[in-house]
This record gives structure tokens, C-alpha cells and sequence, in this order.
């Protein structure tokens, strides 16, 4: 049975209006990204408070720190102290919110991953052991916007960095954009060892190589195939809807709602369970 998530600033930032809708979809897990307007880490103690009473009044579970860490650029020494910062307080919040997990990048996109490999792995080596001595897991997404964004790019950094802290938070919508051609089944063969955690957006790329975001379902990535995979591998941990779509002249809940409905038929149709 898949424990469905959903991250809640892609239903609304109002937080008490996104718990609304989660329950509504009759689910019990969220994570966490953007409240009230501020990434998690930057919310106020005022504001940290609400939250955790809010979350513990309604029974909800967090199953992730959807954090912003290494979201800067590789050659920054400043902002490369500054995230290390932010990773403190991620942990922190973990411990809080009674999760183990916290999300985080691959610096931004520049050049090549080749010609930034050595710096990556240098600028990771202190984040992955303070994640081991805190008891943490580092869910390193796969991103188009940073150096890393395929799932054959992630089987490499996995392999380098080699620690039970640092696994990987798949996102298959995020692969294709990215530019991985078969980013199912290739692309999840190469990550499945070491995934924590999974997102899922859906997209379409066009023949002039843009790109947009659609319902899950519309788009281009094999859902079913998807589905069925993490099913006979056993998966046990959250599937988060991250759905980025925001349908013309509406909002993100109705992208959200449009994704979840696609999401959740999907699974009726497979006869895959979910809570």
C-alpha cells in the first residue's frame, strides 16, 4: 500500500487552508517546503508554533524538511557557509516535526557537472557527515535548475559519496525536463538502490525543447510503469505530490487538485492501494 504526501505550498501558502484540502483528499502526510509565504527554515518561532499545533491538533504526519540547502551557486564560499546554516536549522526542525528526512541540491547549473564533479564532492563531504552524526538523511533531489538533475547523474553522485545519510529523493517529472530520455525505466534503474523518498510532478517536452508542466497523466512520464515499479520493488516510503502546475488563469490548488485526482485514478486503475 503507497503512503501518499503532498507537499503543502503547491495547495496554497494559507497553511491552515492546505491542511484543509489534505484532509479533504483524506490523506495524513505532508511535507514540508513554503508556509504563510516563507521557506520552513525561515519561519519566525511565532509562526513555528502555529505550525507544530497545527500539525499535532489534526493527527498529520511530516515525512520530510523540504529545505532549499545547496540551492546556490558552487563557487559562492559565502553562501556555501550560509546553507550550512540552513542545514543546521533543518535539522532542527526535523527533530521537531519527528522526521528523519531532509531534502537538498546540487548547487545551481552551471557549465558542466563534469567540470564542477571535484568541488561538488568536496562541498558535500561536511554536510554528509554532520547528517550521519545528527541521525539525519540527506534526500538529494534531482533538480533541472542544478548540476544534477537525471537519474544517471544521481547513480553517479550515490556511488561517490557512498553513506547511509545521503540517498536519493527521485522525481521522474524532474529527470525528463532535465533532458534524460528514458528516465523510465533507465532512470529509475539506475537510482532504485538508494531511494528514500519520491516526488511526482508530470510534464511535456515539446519537438523545439521547451517545456511545461501538466496533471499527472497528461504528460510524458510513464506514471503506470512508475507506479507498478515502485510496487513490485516493495517501496515503503512516501509518494509527495509536488505538481508544479498551475492550469491558465487558476491557482495551484486546482493544478494540485487536478494532479491528485489524476494521481489517485491512476492508481484505482493499476489496483494499487493507497493512503
Amino acid at each position: 500500500m503507497f503512503n501518499l504526501g503532498v507537499l503543502t505550498d503547491e495547495i496554497d501558502q494559507d497553511f491552515e487552508h492546505a491542511l484543509d484540502v489534505v484532509e479533504e483528499w483524506g490523506l495524513r502526510t505532508i511535507e514540508l517546503h513554503s508556509l504563510w509565504g516563507r521557506n520552513i527554515c525561515d519561519l519566525e518561532p511565532a509562526d513555528l508554533t502555529r505550525a507544530l499545533r497545527m500539525v499535532r491538533q489534526r493527527g498529520m504526519r511530516v515525512c520530510a524538511i523540504a529545505s532549499l540547502f545547496l540551492r546556490c551557486p558552487i563557487a559562492d564560499t559565502e553562501a556555501y557557509r550560509a546553507h550550512l546554516e540552513i542545514l543546521e536549522r533543518s535539522f532542527r526542525l526535523a527533530e521537531l516535526f519527528d522526521t528523519r528526512l531532509v531534502r537538498c541540491f546540487s548547487f545551481w547549473r552551471e557549465d558542466t557537472l563534469s567540470h564542477h564533479w571535484e568541488t561538488l564532492l568536496d562541498r558535500l563531504e561536511l554536510p554528509v557527515r554532520m547528517a550521519e552524526r545528527a541521525g539525519m538523511i540527506l534526500a538529494f533531489e534531482n533538480v533541472r535548475s542544478c548540476l544534477v538533475g537525471t537519474g544517471a547523474e544521481t547513480r553517479e553522485l550515490m556511488l561517490a559519496v557512498h553513506s547511509p545519510a545521503f540517498r536519493s529523493l527521485w522525481d521522474v517529472g524532474n529527470a525528463l525536463v532535465s533532458g534524460e530520455k528514458d528516465p523510465y525505466p533507465a532512470g529509475y534503474e539506475a537510482v532504485r538502490p538508494w531511494i528514500i523518498h519520491v516526488h511526482v510532478k508530470d510534464a511535456m517536452i515539446y519537438p523545439d525543447g521547451k517545456s511545461d508542466w501538466q496533471p499527472i497523466g497528461d504528460g510524458q512520464v510513464d506514471f503506470a510503469g512508475q507506479l507498478v515499479a515502485l510496487h513490485q520493488d516493495a517501496y515503503e516510503g512516501v509518494i509527495s505530490l509536488e505538481t508544479h502546475y498551475k492550469p491558465t488563469g487558476g491557482s495551484k490548488e486546482q493544478g494540485s487538485r487536478e494532479s491528485f485526482a489524476g494521481l489517485t485514478e491512476m492508481l484505482s486503475e493499476l489496483g494499487l492501494a493507497w493512503v
